[in-house]
């Protein structure tokens, strides 16, 4: 979600900040935050674009599309349960459980 991507950013950016006030590069730091947030919103916004306009040309090609994307949640969130019931299976079993 945006959510997360913004706080794993903002993480990143404090980190690199420290690191570079650390070295006494503050303006190096400041240039490659500001970079990198340049950076993200433009992958952010094309990725936005590029899924409306699909969806768009989607709905014009496929009659039954606004069906079936209304149960792209579900079946995100099922996906997303299912793996990680695999990978906690996955590490119980490496952890000797089995």
């Amino acid at each position: 979600t945006t959510r997360s991507i913004v706080s794993t950013a903002t993480a990143a950016a404090i980190t690199v900040l420290l690191l570079c006030l650390q070295l006494k590069q503050v303006t190096l730091g400041a240039l490659l935050v500001l970079c990198f947030s340049i950076g993200l919103a433009a992958t952010m916004v094309t990725a936005g674009v590029t899924a409306a306009l699909a969806s768009r040309h989607a709905v014009k090609r496929y009659a039954r599309f606004g069906e079936i994307a209304s149960y792209a949640p579900v079946l995100s969130g099922v996906l997303v349960i299912a793996l990680g019931a695999y990978m906690g299976w996955q590490g119980y079993a490496a952890l000797g459980g089995q």
